[in-house]
C-alpha cells in the first residue's frame, strides 16, 4: 500500500477548520497553511475542484473542499491509516513505557537471587492471607517485590504454606 499523506490523521481537524472559515473561495497559500504541505501538493488538492481564477491566482470554492474531504474521511483508504496510526501510536508509547522502566536499577544484593520465603529481608512480612511491605521510595519497593518473586520462584512450598 502506498503512503498515505500525513494530514489524514488531521483530516477532521482541517474540515471543522474548513467548516468554520467566513471565506467562498482558498487559494494555494490558504491550502498549505492548512493541510501542512507544500506548494506542488496543495496544487494536487486543489486540482478537479471548481475554482475562480483571477490572473496567475486559482481558488477553489470551500465547499466542494469539504465535499471531497468529507468523502475522503470516509473512504476505506483513510479509515486503514487512522486505524493503523493509532495502532503505531500505541504500540510506541508501551515500547517508551518500556524503555523508562527499563533504565530503572533495582537495589537488589547478590544474595537476592537466592531468597526463600523463610528469610525474606526485613520490612517484608508474610502472613496468612496479609503482606505487608515496608520501603523506602519506588526504587526500594520494586527492589523488595523482586526479592519477594525470587522466594517464590525458589521456595513455592514455604511460600505457599506461610500465606494460608
Amino acid at each position: 500500500m502506498p503512503a498515505q499523506p500525513t494530514w489524514f490523521q488531521k483530516l477532521d481537524e482541517i474540515l471543522g477548520v474548513l467548516r468554520g472559515l467566513p471565506v467562498s473561495h482558498l487559494d494555494r497559500r490558504a491550502m498549505e497553511k492548512l493541510f501542512g504541505v507544500g506548494e506542488r501538493r496543495a496544487r494536487q488538492l486543489m486540482n478537479g475542484l471548481p475554482c475562480l481564477q483571477v490572473g496567475n491566482a486559482v481558488a477553489v470554492e470551500r465547499l466542494a473542499l469539504i465535499t471531497r474531504f468529507e468523502n475522503l474521511a470516509r473512504s476505506p483508504d483513510c479509515e486503514r491509516e487512522m486505524a493503523r496510526r493509532e495502532r503505531v501510536e500505541k504500540k510506541l508509547e508501551e515500547l517508551r513505557r518500556q524503555a523508562r522502566a527499563r533504565k530503572v536499577e533495582l537495589p537488589v544484593a547478590g544474595e537476592i537471587v537466592d531468597r526463600r520465603a523463610d528469610n525474606l529481608a526485613s520490612g517484608i512480612q508474610l502472613l496468612p492471607g496479609e503482606l505487608t511491605i515496608r520501603f523506602d521510595g519506588p526504587r526500594d519497593l520494586a527492589g523488595k517485590l523482586f526479592e519477594l518473586s525470587q522466594a517464590m520462584i525458589n521456595d513455592w512450598g514455604s511460600f505457599e504454606k506461610r500465606c494460608k
